[in-house]
Formats: structure tokens, sequence, C-alpha cells
């Protein structure tokens, strides 16, 4: 019998199968300090549909044993290890509790945090494992990538979720922690394997580290599932975590312009922020005069339930500046919404066959409220670029053959790691399929 591939993921995700069966608090006081200042109560979320997608293509793989060790929120005890549909799981608690974050990560990231009980954990699990290769999801989260600045001589691949340490975040994010760029840094010169699915990551990981060697790889997208045909109750919705860097403000300022035009015209805004981002907002809106126009909805505990919620939208505007493609886009077209959004390194691969996707450059809020009238103008011409962009998602994005083709970055990562073997030409990043736009 042929030994399976050993494979371990780090990385940080959740879904509700997983939760049903791991012992979770019911975070009782924290939802009642919640409720004490208007924000109702805790509820665990699903996130990262990235990784719970690549999930279930890797449960079909026989000849591969998959770990994946990830923290957890409200995790009861330090550790807790399971087995589902042929996987094992690793879980373990945060150095201090999730639903406190933004107060405790300050107080810590004045002390330089290291994380070293996150560590201890990790490498406990590892040495338990013995992998053949380990594959780390994403480096901008310090609190479970720093690990990787303790793996020796096994080969570790870096899917690219974002690349933190972007010159433009400084300018397009509400906030640039310094901890996260040094250690994200760190470790881009540490590690020589990466996949990445844009033209942006691709040059940013190369900046870090020019001996990087880059792996083209598309994470699994999120197929909605089950979605009821709805009434259109708003005419646009947005839905990501509400941010600058997502283009929240500049769509906000598009709409105003919009109004000008078609005074009814109605947004849903699905996602979360802080309570003083949300209060900025909420004057941008009141001096916009936009209140009546604006509807905000919060994250919903299932990922299916915010697609039930958004298709009572005709439109989707997700303008975002320091992504490729985001995953919200890509669902946003599954669930049959004509999308405007920004020129990023990625978008306009949409756009390669036919006109998918209605693109104007970043910062460019006039193009942006140009292209909504577009679409609220021509309902023939947005059911036909919505049918476009369907049919290239769904020819060019096949969850399958995304995680095929990771399984054979693994194998070609090991035998150019142990043996020096040459990487196969077709497995690594393409310029010419990824130019700079």
């Amino acid at each position: 019998m042929t030994q399976k591939l050993k494979v371990v993921w780090i990385c940080h995700f959740s879904n509700q199968e997983i939760r049903d069966m791991i012992p979770l608090s019911k975070m009782t006081i924290f939802s009642y300090i919640k409720r004490i200042i208007g924000r109702g109560k805790f509820v665990y979320t699903d996130f990262a549909p990235w990784v719970n997608n690549l999930i279930k293509e890797f449960e079909n793989f026989e000849d591969v044993e998959l770990h994946i060790i990830a923290p957890h929120s409200g995790l009861k005890c330090k550790t807790f290890e399971t087995k589902l549909n042929g996987l094992h799981y690793h879980f373990f608690q945060h150095d201090y509790p999730f639903p406190f974050d933004k107060i405790t990560y300050k107080l810590y990231r004045k002390k330089k945090e290291k994380f070293y009980r996150n560590r201890k954990f990790v490498k406990q699990f590892i040495r338990k494992i013995k992998p053949d290769i380990i594959n780390l999801v994403g480096t901008e989260n310090p609190y479970y990538s720093i690990t990787a600045l303790d793996i020796k001589n096994i080969p570790v691949y870096v899917s690219a979720q974002t690349v933190y340490t972007n010159p433009l975040r400084k300018t397009y994010s509400n906030s640039c922690l310094q901890l996260n760029w040094d250690i994200e840094l760190k470790i881009h010169k540490k590690e020589q394997y990466y996949g990445c699915q844009g033209r942006m990551h691709h040059d940013l990981i190369l900046k870090n580290n020019p001996k990087a060697i880059i792996f083209k790889m598309l994470f699994p997208i999120e197929v909605p599932k089950n979605v009821n045909i709805m009434p259109n109750q708003f005419d646009f919705v947005f839905f990501a975590g509400i941010s600058k860097q997502k283009g929240i403000e500049d769509l906000i300022e598009a709409l105003s312009m919009v109004k000008e035009v078609n005074h009814d015209v109605s947004l849903n805004i699905v996602g979360g922020c802080s309570d003083s981002y949300m209060n900025l907002l909420l004057d941008k809106i009141h001096d916009l005069k936009l209140s009546k126009n604006i509807v905000f909805n919060s994250y919903f505990p299932l990922h299916s339930d915010m697609h039930q919620h958004i298709v009572q939208s005709r439109y989707a505007v997700l303008p975002v500046k320091l992504d490729v493609i985001p995953g919200s886009i890509i669902e946003a077209i599954l669930l049959d919404l004509p999308v405007v959004t920004y020129k990023t390194s990625g978008t306009p691969y949409l756009n390669r066959e036919k006109e998918s996707v209605l693109i104007s450059d970043i910062g460019d809020i006039q193009g942006l409220a140009t292209n909504m009238l577009r679409l609220l103008k021509d309902e023939n011409f947005a059911k036909s670029i919505a049918r476009n962009a369907k049919q290239y998602v769904l020819e060019t994005f096949n969850n399958a053959n995304s995680a095929k083709r990771l399984l054979a970055d693994y194998k070609a990562v090991i035998n150019n790691y142990h043996n020096n073997t040459t990487i196969p030409k077709e497995l690594l990043f393409d310029l010419d399929e990824f130019p700079r736009y």
C-alpha cells in the first residue's frame, strides 16, 4: 500500500460543522458586556470560506493525510483534537480571548508580544504529526502565522490570502499594524515557496524575497447553494468587512451622485466594523443626506444565510482596493448579481473574454457612480454582463481542479526541497496570464 502524503495546514477558519463538534464556550460574560453597551450578544460566525471549500475538496483525496492546525475562538480547553470525514483537526486556544482582541492586541503589541503559547501548541502538534509539507494559509495574521518562523527541516508552502506588507495599505486601509507588517516580512524572507492568485501578490512577495518560487494558485470559490429567489428590496448591495480598503467610503460618495439622478436609490451594507468607524460612516451618510437610502445589516452566523439575504438586491457594488479578485465578487456573480468594482491587479481578469463586470480606476468615484447608473438605466445590459460573468467564473474557477493543482504544488515543492528537482513550468505563476493591468 502506497504511503499517504502527510500534509499540515496552519490556518484560521470556522464553519457550523466544526462548531457542532468542538467544545465551545457560550461566551455568556462577553455577551452580557455587549448587551450593556448596546451591541447585542456574541454569535459565532462562519469565516474564511476559501479554507472551508478547500477542506471539502481534500476530503476526496485518498492519498493524502491532512492535518489542520488552527486557533478557534471560545475553545473551552487549551487544545482539542478530532477527526471528521477523514481529516484530522487540531485546535488550540488563542493567547488571549478572541472577543477582547481589539483591547488586548494593543496592549500586547506595545510589549512586542510573540504569541509564545500559540507557538508552543503548534510545535507540539507538528512534532507529533511529522508532516511531509506544511501549508501556511495567510501571513497577515500574526497570532498563527508567526508559528512558521519556528519550522525547520520541513518544506513550507505559503498561500497568499493577501500581502500585508503592501505600501498602499497605508493609503487605503483603516489601519496598518506594525506587528503584522514585521512578522509577515520575516516570514517572506524565510520561506521559499508561495502560491498566488494575482499579480499584485506575486510582485509584492518577490519584492520582499527575490528568491521566492511562486506557483499559480486559485482558492476554491464559495458556490451558493439552495438560494431562493427573493423580491428585490434594494438596488445595490455591499457585503464585506466594512473598511476603507474595501471601498465603503467611496461607495457612499458615489451613491450621493447616483441619488442626484435617482432620488430613491437604495443600498444595503452587509458586514461589520468598529463602533468608531461606524460613527464616522454614519456622520458621512448624514452629511450627504443618504440616511433614508442606506440600510446596515451585520454579519450572518452562516455564510449561506448571507447569500439568501443579498439576493434581495439587484446589483452588487464591491469597490475593493487591496484585493486581487475577492471572493465576494465571485459570490455575487454566482448569485446572478451584476457587479461594479474597481480596477485591481485581478478584476480585469474577469473581462478577458467578454465584458463581465463594470470597472473604474481606484479612487474614481465619479466612474463608480457612472457604472452604477449604467446598470440602473439598462436592465438588459445588466443581465447580459451578469450572464457573461457567471459563464466565465464557472469555466475558470473549478474547485476540484484548484485542489488538484495545489496537491501537485505540494509534491513539486517536496521534490525540489529534498532533491532539487526542477518544478514543472505549468505549475508556476505565468506572467503572461496575469499581466500588470
